[in-house]
């Protein structure tokens, strides 16, 4: 019943309904599953005669990219490939907002688009288009990828997500396609004890299957799980994203739901997506062309993607603020677009010290679980200077205790680095439901 379920829904009423609402994520569906047998050549041909196209349309549609060709003396037919890119600079998010009017393009009527933001999680938010082509390969990859942990087109899921999913009421044809591909929105900025009992309930009322949100949120809900020994055997999947999914966040989530974690990478205004295969290494979009800038340990560094599709608002080598460890070409088998070995998350979460010493907040999160503490944030304050806040568990936590952390990560450190500590009562989530901070 179910893959007939899932031949109505995703063959026929999902083109049908797309149709109606002028997307194309159906269109990019069957693409995607198509370009999976490709070659690695065919592939880099298909990007790179994609790449040619979008450089020429931003050079001819707008002031910033023509101007910048012609004071470096570079023209649009001298950029072929990925390796053609690096004879351009990179574009961060301040340039952006500096210069936004010249980055529009001249014909932007002629695309369908909408209207977006970034969250300024990973530093200075922007405001920027997105094509609708781009939406469309979003949404096809998420549900192509989905799938092969066992979910169906269809499958109710729950998305906890943040406030903004409840800011303004959706359209008509927007209720219709939730409701075709049963997506439950519900808010994860207080998961307080009340609110996850509400939830727990409401899976089983609404026959829940599969779990999909912020992995911060997702770890707080399972820990609830544990605490409160509730049944919830029919959690067939759990789909992590928009924050790190540390290690004990993993082994946490797994345990209490009794199945795998699929994390779900992705940077929207970068139009950047990114599923774990099943050794968790992220397979990246065919949409975008990645690479490493300003890196700290070999194909380690921060992310740099042209998302060639979005003709809208043209990026090309966009630094948006992530860093990740990024996997030599033909190293694996399998999977013939680049990928990621891992995701180290926000620039503000990697710590580059001038001493040589480089240190992660997903790895530190592992030292900090053996000790009597709620939550954590570390981050880089000065040269070699580092600032730990701490959000104790209260009597329990010991100066004993303080002693080590201080010992432990003097070690990783450098002892010519140093580093304060510094005890909140209580850490808060963005605004967003985002946590900018690690819990364990």
């Amino acid at each position: 019943m179910g893959l007939v379920k899932e031949f109505l829904l995703l063959d026929c009423l999902f083109p049908l309904s797309e149709k109606i609402m002028g997307t194309c994520a159906s269109i990019w569906y069957d693409r995607i599953g198509r370009m999976e047998s490709w070659t690695r050549s065919d592939i880099e041909s298909w990007q790179n005669a994609r790449l040619q196209e979008f450089i020429r349309h931003a050079y001819n549609h707008t002031v910033y990219y023509r101007q910048l060709f012609d004071r470096l003396g570079v023209k649009p037919e001298d950029i072929k490939s990925r390796d053609d890119l690096r004879r351009l600079p990179v574009i961060t998010k301040e340039i952006i907002n500096e210069h936004y009017e010249e980055l529009i393009p001249d014909n932007l009527s002629s695309f369908k688009y909408r209207l977006s933001r970034s969250g300024g999680t990973t530093g200075v938010p922007i405001q920027y288009y997105c094509d609708e082509n781009v939406w469309g390969y979003v949404t096809a990859a998420r549900i192509y990828h989905w799938k092969k942990t066992g979910y169906r087109y269809g499958d109710a899921f729950i998305a906890l997500g943040s406030a903004s999913l409840f800011s303004k009421a959706p359209s008509l044809a927007r209720r219709l396609y939730d409701k075709m591909r049963n997506e439950h929105p519900l808010n994860c900025v207080n998961m307080t004890d009340e609110v996850c009992k509400g939830y727990c309930d409401y899976i089983r009322k609404n026959r829940i299957h599969f779990i999909y949100g912020y992995a911060a949120a997702i770890f707080l809900f399972a820990k609830y799980v544990r605490k409160k020994l509730v049944e919830l055997d029919g959690i067939r999947g759990v789909f992590t994203t928009s924050e790190n999914l540390t290690d004990l966040y993993r082994e946490t989530i797994e345990q209490v739901f009794h199945c795998k974690v699929m994390d779900c990478y992705g940077a929207r205004d970068a139009g950047i997506t990114g599923y774990e295969d099943g050794y968790h290494r992220y397979r990246i979009g065919y949409n975008t062309i990645v690479e490493l800038n300003n890196t700290i340990d070999t194909n380690v560094g921060s992310v740099v993607s042209t998302n060639f599709l979005n003709y809208a608002f043209p990026l090309i080598r966009y630094q948006f603020g992530d860093e990740a460890e990024l996997i030599p070409d033909g190293e694996v088998e399998g999977y013939n677009g680049q990928m990621f070995r891992r995701i180290l998350g926000r620039s503000s979460h990697v710590l580059r010290l001038e001493n040589g010493h480089h240190l992660t907040a997903t790895g530190i999160s592992m030292i900090m679980k053996e000790f009597d503490i709620k939550a954590f944030d570390i981050r880089k304050t000065g040269t070699n200077q580092v600032l730990l806040r701490i959000q104790t568990i209260l009597g329990k936590y010991t100066d004993v205790q303080e002693a080590e952390i201080v010992k432990t990560f003097q070690r990783y450190l450098g002892d010519d680095c140093m580093l304060e500590l510094e005890y909140v009562k209580e850490f808060e989530p963005n605004a967003n439901g985002k946590r900018t901070y690690f819990m364990v």
